[in-house]
């Protein structure tokens, strides 16, 4: 397999498959740096999250954001440029509790939020809704070309210092991007691309209390973030 990288070792081809963009990154990295990282990392986080007194989750989004700033070409991303935020945008629970954190700790309302998404959480809400098979449902094609619920009127993201990975990966370096198609969104520019999910996936494995544990096997369930809003009005209710 040749690496279709330009001179920055980007992925070229921005956002396609993710399951080339997976062979792409072990191709790039070898296992055994790989393996590496996501060991340092989940125990560098944890650690440095009880003498700083915070979640580990943020500990790793401050990593994630220094290693963007510091090892790769300037981002062209700003404030206000919000194409690649018109796509469905998945989390995992520990993910999710970091974003209703964030919303507390900034008057975010979430009934507004969830008001002026009424258009996609509907679509999503109808097919729970249904006799579907959950697993088989494109998801993302559901609310693709739509604002993300936390986007707003301004072009910026209410939760942004929270933002869940999926977010924080998809980032421009080659240009700004002109359409919601992200065509100039890159990838498979730094380590922490190839091991980002698992770790989360472990840290939120370590925090569950042990008596509801499963065996650990590198994932966690995500949902999109519309789903998560859905659960979160119904918790409010009862």
């Amino acid at each position: 397999m040749s690496l279709k990288t330009d001179k920055n070792g980007m992925f070229i081809f921005g956002m396609t498959n993710t399951d080339e963009l997976g062979g792409f990154l072990k191709h790039k990295f070898s296992e055994e740096k790989i393996q590496q990282a996501y060991d340092y990392l989940v125990e560098a986080t944890k650690e440095k999250s009880r003498t700083e007194k915070t979640t580990p989750l943020r500990i790793f989004w401050h990593h994630l954001k220094r290693i963007y700033n510091e090892g790769v070409p300037p981002l062209q991303c700003h404030r206000g440029c919000d194409h690649c935020c018109h796509t469905g945008v998945s989390c995992t629970q520990l993910e999710w509790d970091g974003i209703l954190k964030n919303a507390e700790e900034n008057g975010v309302d979430l009934n507004a939020v969830i008001e002026r998404s009424q258009r996609t959480i509907k679509k999503v809400d109808e097919v729970l809704k249904s006799n579907k098979k959950l697993d088989q449902v494109d998801w993302h094609r559901l609310v693709i070309n739509q604002p993300c619920p936390f986007l707003s009127d301004e072009g910026a993201c209410e939760v942004y210092e929270d933002r869940p990975l999926d977010c924080r990966m998809v980032v421009a370096f080659r240009g700004v991007c002109e359409s919601k198609k992200l065509e100039h969104a890159q990838r498979g520019v730094v380590l922490e691309e190839a091991v980002g999910a698992t770790v989360i996936a472990k840290l939120q494995h370590d925090l569950t209390p042990k008596i509801k544990r499963r065996k650990f096997r590198g994932t966690q369930p995500i949902k999109l973030l519309q789903h998560w809003l859905i659960l979160w009005k119904d918790k409010q209710k009862r």
